[in-house]
């Protein structure tokens, strides 16, 4: 008869560790990506003493990039690993790497660590992977404090966002042309950075101070050159009275050195006097003004160098300006100079004195001994007959465009002066002031023999006067 007690598979049960439940709860959780709850064993904020609390907090940065809209190399990815509080250890780029165009780019971000995420083909496919993958950044990654999101593009602002919200600090990474700029939306602190030069581009007041260290390290330095070629200068004088053997003429040494090394000694001196009354003036301040920024055509541009050319008439008493007054008149209210605004409209081979000759209906540029100056042309009554009768045929086009359906009516002038508006993009009486016919629609019109102008009530309408 079996025994029961002494069975194998009794003990072979007993021996069985008890498997632990697994509910479906749990799973609609790892599915979802929901965080699990926090475990007794780890740290908390209660448990721990201060001193290990540093060792509790191993928060990460990660960096999300955009390979298709945005390069970084390797020393732009030490500046912004630089600019946040944890190691930057997570580094993923998004790109259809199968495109030609990307060279080897892939090799080079995977021997950089990166993690290459391939997406196909098509307009803002990268960004939607990248905001798919970033939204869910937190539960693939538990310890990331910080992200740095490298894109140019608008869409990113989404993903900001929604990171923001989650807890974390974002730092918007944008590129134009060949200055870096990174952002934190949350405070509104931005750094930036120069891919050309390698280095931190400093804020105007950072800058400010260095040229000031700079300025009083040269003063320093020509202090010290002054003192050392004064002492010079007297050893030569106490020199001059040392005896000298009989196979030299010590009257004739006297009398070269008076004559010629002398001389040069007074000059050295006065040079160095000079350059030292230059170095201690203080420098211009640049008032605060509008940025360079806000000039968004060549008609902005001209019209803010007539303002400036007027200004100057009034404060320097004359009618020409130099050129180099107006560059620095400029500089001043735009902190910006004006041979690069001129540069980004005509091109690098462009500057401020070729954009006023090539403006010679505006500007008029005489060279004045080797001073080029400029006023304001003096416009003649062809040019302006000229434009008064293109304005008139405009104003005809536009009359008899309206009247299509019974020629010679009136029409209200508000209603011309509304079609002039769309077609020329620039109202009426802004045209007439540019041509310096006045300011009133109805004086010119009035003027024209073209038109019949007659009274309806308060208002005037006008019409073509037919043959």
């Amino acid at each position: 008869m079996k025994n029961t007690r002494r069975s194998p598979d009794r003990f072979r049960n007993s021996r069985r560790s008890p498997r632990r439940q697994f509910y479906p709860s749990q799973a609609r959780r790892q599915q979802l990506f929901e965080p699990l709850p926090p475990s007794n064993s780890g740290c908390t904020e209660s448990a721990i003493a201060p001193e290990t609390s540093a060792e509790c907090d191993r928060g990460i940065a990660i960096l999300l990039l955009d390979a298709e809209n945005l390069k970084l190399d390797i020393n732009t990815e030490k500046f912004l690993a630089s600019l946040c509080s944890y190691p930057l250890q997570v580094k993923i780029a998004f790109a259809n790497w199968k495109n030609p165009l990307g060279g080897k780019l892939d090799a080079e971000l995977y021997d950089r660590g990166y993690e290459l995420i391939h997406v196909p083909g098509g307009a803002n496919s990268a960004d939607g992977k990248m905001i798919a993958f970033g939204a869910a950044i937190l539960y693939r990654y538990r310890d990331v404090r910080q992200v740095f999101v490298c894109s140019s593009d608008g869409l990113l602002n989404h993903l900001c966002n929604q990171l923001q919200n989650q807890g974390l600090t974002v730092f918007r990474v944008r590129r134009q042309n060949s200055v870096l700029s990174v952002e934190n939306p949350l405070t509104g602190d931005t750094h930036h950075y120069s891919c050309e030069r390698e280095m931190e581009i400093p804020s105007f007041e950072e800058l400010a101070n260095q040229v000031a260290e700079l300025l009083k390290a040269e003063h320093k330095s020509i202090d010290e050159r002054i003192a050392r070629f004064s002492s010079l200068a007297e050893l030569f004088q106490e020199r001059r009275t040392v005896v000298f053997p009989s196979t030299t003429s010590p009257a004739a040494l006297s009398e070269s050195a008076q004559n010629e090394v002398t001389p040069v000694l007074e000059a050295s001196l006065a040079t160095f006097a000079v350059h030292q009354n230059v170095a201690e003036q203080n420098l211009p301040e640049i008032m605060p003004g509008l940025n360079s920024n806000a000039i968004e055509s060549l008609d902005v541009f001209k019209t803010i160098l007539v303002e400036i050319i007027e200004a100057a008439k009034i404060e320097l008493k004359q009618d020409a300006i130099p050129v180099v007054k107006i560059k620095e008149y400029f500089l001043v209210k735009y902190q910006s100079h004006a041979d690069s605004v001129a540069k980004n409209f005509l091109g690098k081979k462009s500057s401020l004195l070729k954009y006023l000759q090539s403006e010679s209906g505006v500007f008029q540029v005489k060279l004045i001994g080797q001073e080029h100056q400029v006023a304001r042309a003096q416009k003649s009554s062809t040019s302006k007959t000229h434009s008064s009768a293109t304005l008139e045929a405009s104003l005809v086009k536009i009359i008899t465009g309206l009247t299509a359906h019974s020629p010679g009516s009136y029409i209200p002038i508000n209603q011309v002066a509304s079609e002039f508006n769309k077609l020329y993009n620039q109202p009426i009486t802004k045209k007439l002031q540019s041509l310096n016919l006045g300011s009133k629609v109805i004086n010119f019109l009035q003027s024209c023999q073209t038109f019949k102008v007659k009274k309806d009530g308060k208002n005037y309408q006008v019409a073509i006067a037919l043959p």
